[in-house]
């Protein structure tokens, strides 16, 4: 078996990292759905696929502030508590972007950093290089447990139980 590390500028850890904060946003962004549904009052799985399959997540983000804006007047608590998740979420997907779309152009084993080169054209061509060890990167992972957390912790003090969608 050919180890595919042998041709990335990244160490087994960083690949491994890389890998978890892919697995683990996936449950993050299955969570947004999961919150879509709620605040909409779908009533099937289906219903909520309609609407959120299509949907980027920075997309869902917007939707859920919108619909938290709307849907709390009579409990400020619940609200906040929502608006901090998704606060969480936006924090989060900014870090998973700047790891999974980064372009990985180095890996120095004396500081165990692997760099990611960023490249925008909004406006400009701009340009970011940042090194991150495996243990920077599965903090990102460590983020998004926490936020799945937060967000069944909100389910259930919103309806009483746990909702998996």
């Amino acid at each position: 078996m050919t180890n595919t590390v042998d041709h990335l500028p990244l160490s087994e850890a960083h690949v491994l990292a890389i890998g978890n904060v892919t697995a683990h946003f996936s449950l993050l962004e299955h969570d947004a759905n999961v919150l879509i549904s709620d605040l909409l009052c779908l009533q099937s799985r289906e219903d909520t696929i309609a609407i959120t399959a299509h949907m980027m997540f920075s997309n869902k983000l917007q939707l859920l502030k919108t619909l938290a804006s709307t849907r709390f007047e009579g409990n400020k608590e619940l609200g906040d508590s929502l608006g901090e998740i998704i606060k969480d979420m936006e924090q989060i997907n900014i870090k998973r972007n700047t790891i999974v779309h980064a372009q990985w152009y180095y890996y120095s084993p004396s500081s165990n950093e692997s760099g990611a080169m960023r490249n925008s054209a909004r406006g400009k061509i701009k340009t970011s290089l940042e090194g991150f060890t495996p243990e920077e990167i599965m903090d990102i992972t460590h983020s998004i447990i926490n936020a799945t957390s937060k967000v069944q912790q909100y389910l259930l003090a919103k309806n009483g139980a746990l909702s998996f969608g």
